[in-house]
């Protein structure tokens, strides 16, 4: 056994343990999401973040300091806006993975527009010893339709070049990242097809679904044109199917999050207790920290205070108990259902949706 792959079980074991205590009740949570910019390079029209109000954003100092005074994290999603419109971006990973030793997990989303910057960041962050890098180019549809969406003519064309250099890289796992909608739900297969045109290995085990959802401090969305989708059997009959079988982890996560997605469009709320401000937190670009990324209930800032203390505050033990009572806005955003399909494994594999 090598020394990088003894390391990286080390990290997984850590990730495991910390959601074990999760299951036994600690409020110390295990992954993070972490806004780093409210900028965009798209002008999407289910997502308003690029017209929200555009404030200073923490630097990699400020960003490594406060997550090295919450050790328990073991998992960080590093989101926007467009992430690498920030030219400090593999600065920020770089602190990061400084701050949190067991780190196991560090993802992303991309719009993939920025190609060649994106390229050269994702080679650097190669060589800082991660344990599982993800990078997700974020796709709506075949090429007409997510030029639509996103708001940006040749956005598919510049999306797919950044997704087929990616997935040439060692040291990184890639996949796309299909938001579904009333819109885009029936287009998935013709949205493969085109991508398959220029990465024919590609196939429905790379694209990570979520369904679209409203936030009022994170997306800005509220009340916004675009709709959930009403029913998605086809889809997630074949993404299932697809997935079916494999005991790799991130496939047994992926199904058990689709399985359950039909009473989540049925009922509006998540079909598992959710685990927000226990196994997961959100903190936006300016340091605000919320439950997650649909319940915007402000508890505090990290630039005042240590993560901790925020979350043992009295805003935060409101907000759990909003959380623990089924109370909270709702949703089956992956950012809240992953941490929670993890951290009440394994009944929430066998979990079926309730009818």
């Amino acid at each position: 056994m090598t020394a990088t792959t003894l390391q990286r079980l080390r990290a997984y074991a850590g990730l495991g343990a910390r959601a074990l205590g999760t299951r036994m009740g600690s409020t110390r949570p295990f992954k993070i999401t972490l806004m780093l910019t409210d900028r965009c390079d798209c002008r999407c029209q289910g997502c308003r973040i690029w017209e929200a109000p555009k404030g200073r954003e923490m630097t990699p100092a400020e960003i490594g300091g406060f997550l090295a005074q919450a050790p328990s994290l073991r998992w960080v999603n590093l989101t926007g806006g467009e992430p690498f419109l920030r030219d400090d971006m593999v600065e920020v990973v770089a602190a990061v993975r400084g701050a949190l030793p067991g780190l196991a997990v560090l993802d992303f989303p991309t719009t993939g527009q920025r190609t060649d910057a994106i390229f050269e960041a994702v080679r650097r962050m190669t060589t800082l010893g991660i344990p599982k890098l993800v990078v997700t180019c974020s796709l709506e549809g075949p090429p007409a339709l997510h030029d639509e969406v996103r708001g940006r003519e040749g956005a598919f064309v510049r999306m797919l070049e950044t997704y087929a250099g990616l997935r040439a890289m060692e040291g990184v796992d890639v996949y796309l990242g299909m938001t579904l909608t009333a819109t885009n739900a029936g287009s998935v297969e013709e949205a493969l097809a085109a991508v398959r045109a220029r990465v024919p290995e590609a196939g429905w085990r790379d694209v990570h679904f979520n369904v679209y959802t409203e936030s009022g401090h994170y997306y800005r969305n509220v009340g916004g044109a675009m709709r959930a989708p009403t029913a998605l059997d086809d889809v997630l009959a074949r993404a299932l199917r697809e997935r079916s079988g494999s005991w790799h982890p991130t496939d047994i996560i992926e199904s058990t999050y689709l399985r359950l997605l039909p009473e989540y469009l049925r009922t509006g709320r998540s079909p598992l207790p959710c685990k927000a401000l226990r196994a997961g937190v959100f903190v936006n670009a300016q340091g605000d920290v919320h439950p997650c990324t649909v319940y915007g209930r402000r508890l505090g800032n990290v630039l005042e205070a240590p993560l901790y203390d925020i979350l043992d505050g009295a805003e935060a033990l409101a907000a759990r108990d909003v959380v623990k009572r089924d109370a909270c806005p709702g949703c089956w955003s992956p950012c809240e259902a992953t941490p929670t399909i993890v951290a009440t494994a394994p009944e929430s594999l066998a979990r079926r949706p309730r009818t």
